[in-house]
């Protein structure tokens, strides 16, 4: 009878270290919860296969739902393709102003039936700051192969090109087979690097495309002074004049518009279904955010409703957390020493979070290990934080007229019961 007990007992204890064993996010809320939390009704249908929110500062991650799952970004590759861009007119290789002249090929490439474009006309001059914005709101794949070409006229050297700058973003999860986005077998042969397979598509995560985003973003902030248009007109005035609308509907002013959004770039396709990365800027606090995998490329509301759980998850995160100074400068108790701190301490925080703090190696920083970043080279914000070697000697210093007025208070409130206790006498 006592073995039967002991068993039983041995089971429960199993069960229960079972239990606790289990990775938290089983128990996670998903994004489509979120959705209906903040008063969407919304079908499960919609739900997005990854998404991320992190800090565009410092890369914290504030939200994370299957961030390491391969998914195609569809057209959001293209902003690897503007990251490299972008990094040739730094270095002086290209001019914002430039003129590209369209050849009969671009024309060609720009009337291809299965790719978003803007259409192109042989002999047409257009600026890198033109073509820019037509890869942005548009996505034109053929403004997109011109601003390739003025790097690299070779496409399997160019994509080779973007394979090793995710390696240097530490996109571990990232692998590109074209500069567009689009699926290789809707581009055809002569527009791919030779050799490539018809069925193999660019793949990346939500994890890495918001390393990529956090890297334009601070590396190159005037970027959202493109990004942040819902409309754009090529050729104003002239017979080639074009109008396009933003499919990126989160952008301030568009018909699902967050406050401060500004960016960046929206992809889409058959297998891909419906993605985007944003950036949004308010005050002093800008978040990166990817969002893939909603819905289906034939129901055309999945456009629309990758945007409304998209800001309800933007909601989530700026309601729960605030960027603030959380230690201001100068001498500081903490942890039962005094420290001279050199500059006020800034750190994204829990909203009525009671903080702590620890100090190491002479940084002070938030004491808080459940933290994560984007990579593992991101570290938490941190100031110096110097000990004062008297601390006894510094109290005396700096309190001193409060001791001495404790003190002149506790020998009149001795004087003062000792006289009560004689008159008693």
């Amino acid at each position: 009878m006592k073995e039967v007990k002991v068993k039983q007992i041995l089971v429960v204890l199993f069960i229960f270290i079972l239990i606790l064993s289990q990775p938290a996010y089983v128990f996670a809320e998903s994004s489509i919860d979120v959705t209906r939390a903040h008063g969407n009704s919304i079908s499960d249908f919609y739900q997005p296969k990854g998404s991320i929110i992190a800090d565009s500062q410092t890369g914290r991650i504030l939200w994370e739902e299957h961030i390491d799952k391969p998914w195609r970004p569809a057209s959001m590759s293209k902003l690897m393709t503007l990251s490299i861009v972008l990094e040739k007119i730094q270095d002086g290789t290209l001019s914002m102003d430039k003129a590209v002249t369209v050849t009969a090929d671009d024309e060609r490439f720009s009337h291809h039936p299965l790719l978003s474009n803007n259409i192109m006309h042989k002999g047409t001059q257009y600026t890198i700051r033109e073509l820019i914005n037509l890869l942005i709101v548009p996505s034109s794949n053929v403004a997109t192969r011109m601003l390739m070409q003025q790097i690299e006229p070779d496409t399997g050297k160019f994509v080779a090109m973007m394979n090793q700058k995710a390696k240097a973003f530490k996109m571990e999860h990232t692998h590109f087979t074209n500069p567009f986005g689009a699926e290789n077998r809707s581009i055809g042969k002569k527009y791919l690097p030779p050799g490539s397979n018809l069925d193999e598509d660019n793949s990346s995560t939500p994890r890495d495309f918001a390393k990529l985003a956090f890297y334009i973003k601070n590396t190159y902030p005037y970027i959202t002074a493109f990004t942040k248009h819902i409309t754009y007109t090529s050729k104003p005035n002239t017979p080639y004049e074009e109008h396009f609308h933003t499919y990126h509907h989160s952008l301030e002013g568009d018909v699902h518009e967050y406050k401060g959004t500004n960016g960046l770039k929206t992809g889409s396709s058959d297998k891909a279904a419906y993605n985007y990365t944003a950036t949004i800027d308010r005050e002093n606090f800008g978040l990166v955010q990817v969002v893939m995998g909603v819905g289906h490329w034939d129901v055309d509301d999945s456009e629309y409703k990758r945007h409304v759980i998209g800001n309800a998850l933007l909601d989530k995160v700026y309601n729960r957390f605030e960027y603030r100074e959380v230690m201001p400068k100068g001498k500081q108790y903490i942890n039962g020493k005094w420290y001279d701190v050199a500059t006020p301490l800034h750190d994204v925080v829990e909203k009525g979070q009671q903080i702590k703090f620890e100090v190491k190696n002479n940084q002070l920083l938030v004491a808080d290990t459940k933290r994560q970043y984007l990579t593992s080279d991101m570290k938490q914000p941190s100031v110096m934080a110097t000990p004062l070697k008297q601390n006894y000697v510094y109290m005396v210093s700096q309190y001193g007229w409060y001791l001495l007025i404790a003190l002149c208070l506790s020998v009149v409130l001795y004087i003062f019961i000792r006289t009560k206790k004689t008159q008693i006498k």
